[in-house]
């Protein structure tokens, strides 16, 4: 991480529904966060992700304790930013394919920017610019329960 965030006392902290469901070491950081820092938000775009029916049980259960963000109506130049950020994160692929991704950062910088705890690689590298331009931090759940 080449740039320097607010501690997470003093920010927002949003995190991505593959950081409920992990592997390996992500897996156990990503547990102790959710049971341990309750002022993690959840994006109202990853509420939807998470009441797939493919979503296991487990996870539902501990997302319900949550506090989630509502959608509201956007600005002009609202709607501009989130296109922005919908077109960074897309990258080279097929147009649309990671728009849910570019939604949930979307909503943490309504909210001023921040952490977001996630496991999704393309995320992660995005953190440089994203933090540039919209003030928000990808960060992998073990590397946030270190900030922690």
């Amino acid at each position: 991480m080449a740039h320097t965030q607010r501690p997470p006392q003093y920010s927002h902290s949003f995190i991505d529904s593959c950081a409920f469901n992990p592997s390996g070491i992500e897996e156990s950081a990503s547990r102790r966060i959710l049971e341990k820092w309750p002022n993690i938000l959840v994006a109202h775009s990853v509420q939807k992700e998470l009441e797939h029916p493919n979503t296991p049980d487990d996870v539902k259960r501990m997302a319900q304790g949550f506090v989630y963000t509502i959608e509201t109506e956007l600005t002009p130049e609202l709607l501009k930013k989130r296109e922005e950020i919908r077109i960074l994160i897309q990258g080279n692929a097929k147009p649309g394919k990671h728009k849910g991704d570019a939604d949930h950062l979307f909503e943490l910088y309504k909210f001023g920017g921040g952490y977001f705890v996630t496991t999704d690689e393309r995320l992660l590298s995005r953190s440089d610019e994203l933090f540039k331009k919209y003030f928000i931090t990808t960060i992998k759940p073990s590397d946030y329960e270190k900030l922690l």
